[in-house]
C-alpha cells in the first residue's frame, strides 16, 4: 500500500533495509523505523496541534508499544500516550511514559483499576455505568479522583467488527444521571471511533457518522450540566486533518500511523509526514508457482500488494514483484510472492515491503535506526520478539 511512496519520498530507508539485512545486523521478519523522519513527523503533528488549540495523545501501538520508541516520540512533542488496553497501559506507564488516556479501545479489568489509577492518567474510557462503578469503587477505596470519557454509539454509526461496544446515544441521559451519582469519577467529555474515513476519491479525509454522535453526546453532557473539557475525536489524526477536526470542535486526536506517514491518504496524497517505516524479510524458498519469503509480521488488513527483492541495494528499487494474498486462516510462516520474469531471485534475497501495520499483534522485530537521511544508518535499538 505504501510502497511506492516510500521509492518516492524515502527511498533512502529502503536502501537501508537491504543493507543492514543483508550484513546481517537485522534478522528476516523485521520492521526498520527511521527514526529522523520518525521524529520529523512528530513535531510537524505537535506543531499543527498547538496551531490550532488540539491537544494529541499518541498511539504507539502500530509501532509495537515499546518503551524505546515512546520516548523518541515523548521527546519531539507528543509527551502523552493512549494506551488501547490495559497491557500496552501498563508497559508505557511502567517506563515512565505519562497515560492521557486508557481503556478506549479495550476496557480494563476489574481487578486492574487499582494499577490503572496509580499510572495518574488524564482520563479514562467508559463504555458503561457497569465499568464506571467498577472504578468509581477502586478510586473511593484509594481516596482518588478520576476523569473519565463515555464512549458513545449513534444509530448509524460505523464500528469495526470486534471493537463494537460504548452507550448508545439514546442511553446516553440516563446512563449520564446515574454515573454522576457515582463518587471518585468525573465525567469530563466524550469519544467514539472512528471519526475520519477515506474519501470514495481517495483525495481526503472525510468524517463518518461517528464525528455527528461525538458532537450531538458533547450537546447532550453540556444540557446535563457537565462542563465538556475534552471531545476527543480519533482515526486519521494528521497535520492535514487536525484543522478540519479543531474547527468541528474536536479537543483531542489520537495519532498513531501518521508518525510514519502511513495512514490511508498518505497512500494517495503526499502529506506534511513522510514514510518512516518497512517491513524486511528474506527469501527462504521458491515452490512451482512462487517464491516464499519468512513471515511473522504480516498483517491481514495491510492491503499489501507487492515488494522489492534483491541483495543489492543500489538496484533494489527496481526489482518489483507482486504480493500474493494468503488465506487469512492460514499460520503466517511465509508468505508468498509473484516469480518474476524481468529478474532472478536468490534465496536468501532481502525482501522489502510497505504497509500499514499493528505490529503489536505480531511476532515481528522492530529495529530503530538512526542516520538513514545522512547515509549513514544505524541500528540503535532491535526489539525482539521471541
Amino acid at each position: 500500500m505504501f510502497l511506492d511512496v516510500t521509492k518516492r519520498r524515502n527511498p533512502e530507508l529502503i536502501h537501508a533495509g537491504v543493507s543492514l539485512h543483508q550484513m546481517g545486523d537485522i534478522p528476516p521478519n523485521t520492521y526498520v523505523i527511521d527514526v529522523d523522519i520518525l521524529k520529523e513527523n512528530t513535531s510537524k503533528l505537535a506543531t499543527a496541534a498547538e496551531k490550532y488549540n488540539l491537544e494529541l495523545y499518541f498511539m504507539s501501538k502500530q509501532l509495537g508499544r515499546f518503551p524505546e520508541i515512546a520516548n523518541i516520540i515523548a521527546e519531539n512533542g507528543i509527551n502523552k500516550a493512549v494506551a488501547v488496553d490495559f497491557d500496552e497501559g501498563k508497559v508505557l506507564a511502567d517506563h515512565g511514559i505519562a497515560i492521557g488516556n486508557i481503556g478506549h479501545l479495550v476496557q480494563p479489568g476489574k481487578h486492574q483499576w487499582e494499577e490503572v489509577l496509580s499510572w495518574k492518567p488524564e482520563v479514562a474510557t467508559i463504555f458503561s455505568y457497569e465499568r464506571a462503578k467498577q472504578l468509581s469503587s477502586t478510586a473511593v477505596e484509594l481516596g482518588v479522583n478520576q476523569d473519565i470519557l463515555l464512549k458513545v454509539v449513534g444509530p448509524e454509526d460505523s464500528i469495526y467488527e470486534s471493537q463494537e461496544g460504548g452507550i448508545l446515544l439514546e442511553h446516553l441521559p440516563d446512563v449520564i444521571d446515574q454515573i454522576i451519582e457515582l463518587e471518585g469519577i468525573t465525567i469530563v467529555g466524550v469519544t467514539t471511533f472512528p471519526n475520519l474515513q477515506l474519501a470514495t476519491d481517495k483525495t481526503q479525509m472525510v468524517p463518518t457518522n461517528n464525528l455527528s454522535s461525538l458532537l450531538k453526546a458533547r450537546e447532550i453532557l453540556e444540557k446535563r450540566g457537565i462542563n465538556v473539557t475534552q471531545v476527543n475525536g480519533p482515526s486519521g489524526t494528521s497535520s492535514e486533518t487536525i484543522p478540519f477536526l479543531a474547527k468541528q470542535g474536536v479537543t483531542h486526536g489520537e495519532p498513531g500511523h501518521s508518525l510514519t506517514g502511513t495512514t490511508p491518504l498518505h497512500a494517495f496524497k503526499d502529506l506534511a509526514e513522510k514514510p518512516a517505516i518497512v517491513y524486511v524479510s528474506e527469501v527462504s524458498h521458491k515452490s512451482e508457482l512462487s517464491y516464499h519469503v519468512i513471515a511473522g509480521g504480516f498483517y491481514g488488513r495491510s492491503n499489501m500488494e507487492g515488494c522489492l527483492v534483491g541483495h543489492d541495494s543500489k538496484t533494489i528499487l527496481c526489482r518489483y514483484t507482486d504480493a500474493l494474498k494468503k488465506n487469512p486462516e492460514s499460520i503466517d510462516y511465509y508468505g508468498a510472492i509473484a516469480i518474476p520474469t524481468d529478474f532472478s531471485i536468490e534465496i536468501g534475497d532481502t525482501a522489502i515491503f510497505a504497509f500499514r501495520t499493528q505490529i503489536f499483534v505480531t511476532r515481528a522485530h522492530i529495529a530503530l535506526v538512526e542516520g538513514i537521511q545522512s547515509g549513514n544508518p544505524t541500528l540503535i535499538h532491535l526489539e525482539r520478539k521471541w
